[in-house]
Order: C-alpha cells, then structure tokens, then sequence
C-alpha cells in the first residue's frame, strides 16, 4: 500500500468501467498513459501491486480492466488478470492510498447479439433495442471511414452486431466487451466487420476476406452528439459575426468528453492557443498535423515532445477560448495547409497475416454465420461462439 499523498476526489456522475485486452510489449504505464493517467500517477499504481504482483510484467490475452470516476476522469480502480483463475485487484482509498489484494476472478463472459432494421438513426434506436453506448460508439471507430454511422443510417437500412457482455460479481449491470462482429447494409450494400486477436494479443477489426477493415487514422476524435458546423472556406463565425474560413469540423459534446488522438504521433504543442482556447496539436506521418481545440484540459503526460497512439485520450472537451458552449474543434493540415479533415481517407491497414489465416477463418465463418442468423429483435439476444477468445478467459 502506498503512504498518503493526496485525498480520494469524487464526482457525482458514477464511474466508467474500461476492458482491455493486453498486446505483446504493453506496459501498464501505457494502458494508462493511452487513457490520460501521467506517469507519476502511473507508478503509484504500480508501486501499490509490487507487494502482490509485478505489474511490470502484464502478458498478452490477458485482461485489465480500468475504473474512472465519469466526472473527473481520475483513475479508482485496476483489474489485471494474472492467470486463468487470479485477479489483481487495485483500489484508491478515501486517504489517497491504494489498496492491492487477489481475488478469484469475480466475473464471466457471454456473448449478446442484435439484429435491426433502422428507423430513425442507430443512436436513437439502440437506446430502444438496449445496446450499450460503448457499442454503439465502437461501432462509428469501426466503420467510420466506410459507413456513416452516425448520422448516415437512413429507414430501411439493416444492423447486425454480436459483442461482449462482461458480467462482475455482484454488479448491478453488466459492461459491454469488445464488439466481435457486425454487419451494416446500407442502401443495399453490406459491410461486415470481424474481430481478429493474434497469440500476441494484437486485435483488429476484418472483413472476411482477411483485408483490414481499419485504417492508419480513426475518422472521428470522440463521441460526439452531433457535428455543429463542417469545414468550410466561408461561415459566419457565431460570436464574431462576421464571414470568415473555418478551417475544421466542430464535435459538440458533454463537457468533460475523452478527445482522442486520430493518429500515432508526437505532441507539437499543448496548452493555450488565442481563440482554440485549451489545444493540443500532434504531428503525425504524411506532413500531417492534427488540432484538438476548445478543451476543459490537457490529459497528463500530453507533453511536447511526447509520443502518443492512435486512440490515446489527450484532452476533455470544453469550451475555452472563443466558443460558445462545450464543444471540439478538429483540424487537420498538411505542410501547413489546412484540408477537410472528414474527407481525408487513412491508408488501409495490413490484412491478415498468412500464419494466421487458418485461425482467422475459423473465427470469421461461425462470426459470420451467427450474424446471418441473428433474428430480428427489440432486445439483445444470448448466442454461443465456441472459436471466439473473449480475451478475459
């Protein structure tokens, strides 16, 4: 247990649970790190497991599951499964300690699935149908760049998604794991996403072809409410009221909402810039620069100079600056010339690996048979998947 270094700050939202699986060369200073928790912090945690376990040595397919307070983004609580019947459980203390123990695993696995007919737009109705908003905001990270599943899903349109149902002892409701299948028709055309994890624990998402269905860049920063003003070379500004460029895509969501970094990366600049108010802005491959601005804060350890992942939290939405309410303001330029950041289409990531192949087909045909054979229904359905490794098992 750590001595006393700070009191335990809670908000009023609740917490927010996150399930990890491990890949090969992870640390847990980068889970944290990719999730907005600084260094120092990090090893606090750390130092807390030593007498327990040694963190410093998580294996791949392994599980860690992340607690944040919803309101502060403060770190209450890790997980890590140590091997298939051992958990390590870290918690912070009202004193600002940290608690280790070992438990026995205190959860299971099934797999729910869901198929729908599209009404109004999949936000409104998978509140209807009861799918988490994990999966739904997965769902957008998954098909960005091939299906606008935000706003793009018109009446008529078709869903099909199976994904995880992590069950806690004793919890009052389960947590959604990963999304391990879905498919999309849109007017007509079919888009079918499989999930894929390697023996090292890397996991990506798959058509059935084995192409990749990612790309090198997510197409959105966040999970946002809606897109408040596009890119554009001539808008009237809202405050200003005059006619001028703007140079990027306005997100509005809740304040406090996780901005992600779009691309691997380093940190260019993080702190206040004139008008963008709190921002952080990341050189990434290509002559490419991305801007995150308007945020309540800087997550720790977004530093100039730094290295951050696609997908790491690197800000909170806010509305610093020239803004009129909470929202984020996303830019891209290339050679400092600024482009339509939705436009823009990521190269396409590496297929399947052919030493893989035999093992991916088998996950891809039960994936996609139990998809095609997911009833309609206005509830989320319990299926069997015998070849798919939840990563928690």
């Amino acid at each position: 247990m750590t001595s006393p270094r700070r009191s335990c700050t809670r908000g009023t939202r609740g917490s927010a649970v996150e399930h990890l699986n491990v890949r090969r060369g992870d640390t847990l200073e980068e889970l944290l790190a990719a999730r907005g928790i600084g260094t120092i912090e990090a090893r606090r945690w750390l130092a807390a497991a030593a007498r327990v376990y040694d963190l410093r040595r998580i294996h791949p397919r392994r599980a860690v599951n992340l607690t944040f307070d919803r309101a502060t983004h403060a770190l209450e609580a890790v997980r890590y499964q140590i091997d298939g019947r051992t958990l390590l459980v870290l918690e912070a203390q009202d004193d600002g300690t940290i608690a280790a123990r070992r438990e026995l695993l205190p959860y299971f696995v099934e797999v729910k699935g869901v198929a729908t007919r599209i009404e109004r737009g999949l936000r409104e109705d998978s509140l209807e149908l009861g799918l988490p908003a994990r999966v739904v905001s997965d769902l957008a990270d998954i098909f960005g760049w091939d299906v606008d599943v935000a706003s793009g899903l018109h009446p008529g349109d078709e869903l099909r998604v199976v994904y995880e149902h992590i069950w806690q002892t004793g919890g009052a409701s389960p947590e959604p794991g990963n999304v391990l299948g879905a498919e999309i028709v849109s007017r007509g055309r079919a888009t079918t996403a499989i999930f894929f994890e390697d023996v090292d624990g890397n996991g990506g998402y798959y058509r059935p072809s084995g192409d990749a269905l990612s790309r090198t860049f997510l197409r959105y920063p966040l999970d946002f409410t809606e897109i408040t003003s596009d890119f554009s070379l001539l808008r009237r500004h809202p405050i200003l009221h005059i006619f001028r460029p703007h140079l990027g895509v306005d997100f509005a969501a809740p304040r406090g909402t996780p901005v992600r970094a779009v691309a691997n990366g380093m940190v260019r600049f993080a702190g206040r810039l004139r008008e963008l108010g709190r921002c952080v802005r990341i050189d990434h491959a290509g002559a490419l620069t991305s801007s995150y601005g308007h945020l309540s804060a800087v997550a720790p350890g977004v530093l100039v100079g730094s290295v951050v992942k696609r997908g790491q939290v690197i800000g909170y939405v806010g509305a610093t600056g020239l803004a009129t309410g909470p929202h984020l303001h996303y830019a891209l330029d290339r050679d400092g010339e600024y482009v339509d950041p939705l436009a823009l289409t990521g190269a396409i990531e590496q297929p399947v690996p052919a030493s893989a192949r035999r093992a991916f087909d088998r996950v891809q045909a039960e994936v996609s048979r139990e998809l095609a054979a997911l009833p309609a229904t206005t509830r989320p359905l319990t299926v069997t998947l015998s070849h798919v490794r939840s990563g928690l098992e």
